[in-house]
């Protein structure tokens, strides 16, 4: 695997991203044991007000260097998202509760190589890991005909993605990923499923490294189409 995540990068390189990986998710892993145990002694507290606050320390240290509008609309977000009842499709829940207050009809605009663009300087602006940005398209994703369709469109279409659509897109994928990390808490905690990764429980931009260190970026991509084909839907079902 180590020729596909840092094809052009030393052995440490590797070591050093793998052990980002596996340290950033075992410092969840606590955490979230922790806050478990806070929701089964704490009985005469909100669940939602601990889980809000749980995150709320989380945003302050991940996202300390963003805009106060950035913040603004996460904080937003995670609000609404502690008082939804848990999903058991974590993806479903992003989109759900994201469409309802962040409205941008994105995929017309961008190609496969926007959202690989994404991803490799998320992982390198939180990690510090340069990642091979080589990957190949599916010519056969395994998604729905609609999913697969729209797939095609934008792996084949020639639209061109300005920087205002690239800011949307950045957005609309961190504020996606943090969604489904508080679902895959709040299934953690109630025990609807108690299953995690290094690659959906981890801290931004290492949950990204740890995606291509399991599978592949080819992989990854697909998984971040899947995540704005679903906002994408949501969108279009309130309108």
């Amino acid at each position: 695997m180590s020729d596909i995540l840092l094809r052009t990068s030393s052995s440490s390189s590797y070591h050093h991203a793998s052990k980002q990986c596996n340290d950033g998710h075992c410092l969840w892993t606590d955490q979230v044991k922790k806050l478990k145990e806070s929701l089964s002694t704490l009985n005469n507290t909100d669940p939602c007000n601990l889980l809000e606050h749980f995150f709320t320390q989380a945003i302050n240290s991940e996202f300390a260097s963003e805009s106060a509008d950035f913040i603004d609309i996460l904080k937003t977000i995670l609000s609404i998202s502690v008082r939804e009842t848990v999903n058991t499709n974590s993806r479903q829940h992003a989109a759900d509760v994201l469409s309802k207050i962040y409205k941008h009809n994105i995929l017309n605009k961008i190609r496969l190589s926007d959202i690989r663009n994404h991803a490799v300087f998320k992982i390198y602006s939180k990690c510090g890991i340069a990642v091979d940005t080589y990957f190949e398209r599916f010519s056969s994703p395994p998604g729905s005909v609609a999913q697969n369709n729209a797939y095609s469109k934008v792996a084949h279409g020639n639209a061109m993605c300005n920087a205002e659509d690239t800011k949307v897109l950045t957005n609309i994928l961190t504020y996606f990923q943090f969604l489904k990390r508080v679902n895959l808490v709040k299934q953690h905690v109630t025990g609807i499923n108690e299953s995690c990764s290094a690659s959906n429980l981890n801290w931004m931009g290492t949950m990204l490294l740890s995606a291509i260190k399991e599978k592949s970026l080819s992989e990854l991509i697909w998984e971040l189409f899947l995540d704005l084909w679903y906002y994408n839907e949501a969108i279009t079902r309130l309108n």
